[in-house]
């Protein structure tokens, strides 16, 4: 997954993970308000720190078994 984010920034925003991930907005922040994906909300936006999505990630795939 380091990989598929090497040219992000270290914090991303809604629309960049759901650009990463195939799905809209809507659906991250859905995800994100219901702890699903973590982030840090400033004012009335989501910042997602890039390491906390690889763990994030990472923790998905161990749960899956892959």
């Amino acid at each position: 997954m380091e990989n598929l984010l090497e040219n992000y920034p270290e914090i991303l925003d809604v629309a960049m993970v759901a650009k990463l991930l195939h799905v809209t907005s809507k659906t991250i922040r859905k995800h994100i308000e219901k702890n699903d994906i973590p982030a840090i909300k400033v004012g009335k936006l989501y910042r997602i720190p890039k390491n906390w999505l690889e763990n994030y990630f990472d923790e998905n795939e161990k749960t899956r078994g892959k």
